[in-house]
């Protein structure tokens, strides 16, 4: 298996922890959105390694982002969706840190991710 194929897989991971917990009776939205994140996080992380493109140890989408300009300027296209995601990184595990997600929340944070994910695999076998 490729290095990218495993980010791909992990990335996938996350897009069925959320849609399984959009689905259960008592749906932990904040759960949902740092999986969103992630999903995009790993989504351009394996681009990056399928084009060898270095990155630090970050769950900055921004910086990751702004990383892969330089050699695909069509990622300019994606940044504000990838912003919108960047707070999920990490404030979900802390209760006073972010403003407590609602399921619409949990919903766009879905849809953004699955967004960055058609736009990677479009971009992805240029």
């Amino acid at each position: 298996m490729k290095e990218y194929e495993k980010w791909f897989r992990k990335a996938e991971s996350d897009l069925l922890n959320i849609t399984n917990n959009l689905s259960s009776e008592k749906i932990p939205v904040d759960t949902c959105c740092f999986h969103a994140q992630q999903a995009a996080e790993k989504y351009l992380k394996a681009y990056m390694v399928s084009r060898n493109i270095d990155f630090p140890k970050t769950h900055d989408l921004q910086l990751l982002i702004k990383l892969i300009i330089p050699t695909n300027l069509a990622f300019t296209e994606i940044l504000s969706i990838a912003i919108g995601l960047i707070d999920y990184g990490i404030t979900p595990g802390y209760p006073d840190l972010l403003h407590e997600p609602e399921l619409a929340d949990a919903k766009k944070a879905l849809e953004d991710a699955n967004s960055i994910k058609q736009f990677v695999l479009t971009h992805f076998f240029e």
